[in-house]
């Protein structure tokens, strides 16, 4: 079994044949694998660990680039596409509360979102595996699609807060970034 490659989950062992090490968990008295990668069984010392690529941890202060891809009563679920400075792609849920979105009153996360929308965030919250984002300030939407069309909207020339299909004619609102448009990053 050992060298064997390994996926994620894969059982190695039990906490009485070894200490579950780097790239491992331990539950019910089991020991499994928490990367990919190759097993190495450390039989002096009694350690199972996983030699392999680590999963991507988002970090406080990270801007991050996403996917809306759920609007709910109080949050909004963004999935995480690209990483400012890092070159690789990212695929990680995170949660953007409404108190979170912008520092105006909002009333339901569909007045300053859609699904589909993306957008540009900061991570504010890393706990147990779950992802806080704020929108707050200069960040918000950088790109959004018609509710009704689904064509990319463009500024409002007059009102900062609007944007305009050049398709259908539609307005709609969002909570805007700064950078609105420029997607160049992604």
């Amino acid at each position: 079994m050992e060298n064997k490659n390994i996926l994620i989950g894969d059982y190695l062992g039990t906490i009485e044949e070894f200490v579950p090490g780097d790239g491992t968990y331990a539950e019910e008295g089991k020991i499994y694998a928490s990367n990919m990668g190759k097993l190495i069984l450390d039989r002096e010392n009694h350690i199972a660990k996983v030699d392999g690529k680590f999963p991507l941890q988002l970090k406080n202060g990270q801007v991050v680039f996403g996917e809306v891809l759920d609007l709910r009563k109080n949050s909004v679920t963004v999935i995480v596409r690209k990483l400012r400075g890092f070159k690789g792609d990212v695929d990680i849920k995170t949660g953007l509360f409404i108190s979170n979105i912008s520092d105006e009153y909002i009333e339901k996360p569909q007045d300053a979102f859609a699904i589909g929308d993306i957008v540009k965030g900061i991570v504010i919250k890393v706990n147990a595996g779950l992802v806080d984002i704020s929108t707050k300030g200069n960040l918000g939407v950088v790109k959004a699609f018609c509710r009704r069309c689904r064509s990319p909207l463009i500024k409002s020339p007059k009102f900062p807060a609007l944007l305009l299909c050049p398709c259908c004619g539609n307005k709609e609102k969002r909570k805007i970034a700064i950078d609105y448009g420029n997607v160049a990053e992604l």
